[in-house]
């Protein structure tokens, strides 16, 4: 656990380098992301709203929120695989004495902390901008965030997997990035077709408790942990098939 912990810790340290590093795609990626945001919040407020009604542009604000948190933690396995892929070094790294799979865990961890870190900075900069200031007890949110991530982590897991062995898998990426906005937004509590999907649980949780400010339900907490152990499950499954597959037939090396 020691060592694993000291694995973690290295990684963030790595994520903290890289981005001082490389400070001005640090700083451009935020603007880029909070540009994409102001020109769909000003197209709703403008286009589709009408009279004082604003809960659809604190919903907007909202699902941004969570949608950018899951996307820095969904990509935080496939991009680590595919740029490790396409710099030549990714056998190596299987060699790692904890195993590959743990090592990715370590940057999961590591992109989840700092996710946080550029959530709370993306939040606040997005309202700032906008002008539609809402109340974020990130008390509430940061948990249900860490329930919530599982899911999104099995995603990376899997998409990690075909990185493996079919190397470009970057439409998949995109397409998948794009369908976690959709899973943001779509109602998945109380129970329905939308719970088993991905994300959608924990994304509807959040919004009802801490925007909403509605009391946390059993039920729902229930729903929530579930999928994502499901989803994660089947993200480490499919990830040791993948890997398997690459190892028989000789691709780690290649690209």
């Amino acid at each position: 656990m020691s060592q694993f912990l000291s694995l973690c810790i290295n990684e963030t340290k790595l994520s903290l380098y890289e981005m001082k590093q490389y400070w001005f795609e640090t700083v451009a990626s935020i603007m880029m992301m909070t540009v994409v945001f102001l020109g769909l919040f000003f197209g709703i407020k403008t286009f589709l709203l009408t009279g004082d009604d604003t809960s659809s542009l604190d919903g907007l604000l909202f699902g941004y929120i969570l949608w950018s948190f899951s996307t820095a933690a969904y990509s935080s396995v496939t991009s680590s695989i595919i740029e490790d892929n396409q710099k030549g070094f990714l056998e190596q790294l299987f060699l790692c004495p904890q195993g590959y799979t743990r090592l990715l865990m370590a940057k999961v961890f590591s992109a989840v902390s700092m996710g946080f870190v550029m959530m709370t900075i993306l939040a606040y900069l997005a309202m700032a901008l906008s002008g539609n200031w809402i109340e974020l007890n990130f008390a509430k949110l940061f948990p249900l965030l860490l329930l919530t991530v599982p899911s999104v982590i099995g995603l990376g897991l899997f998409l990690g997997g075909l990185a493996l062995v079919y190397k470009r898998v970057d439409t998949f990426v995109a397409l998948m990035m794009l369908a976690l906005m959709g899973l943001v937004a779509v109602p998945a509590l109380p129970l329905n077709w939308a719970s088993f999907l991905p994300l959608a649980p924990g994304a509807s949780l959040a919004r009802l408790v801490v925007l909403e400010q509605q009391e946390l339900s059993f039920n729902d907490l229930s729903i929530v942990a579930v999928n994502s152990l499901v989803y994660l499950l089947i993200g480490i499954l499919s990830f040791k098939h993948f890997e398997r597959m690459a190892k028989r037939k000789n691709l780690i090396g290649q690209y």
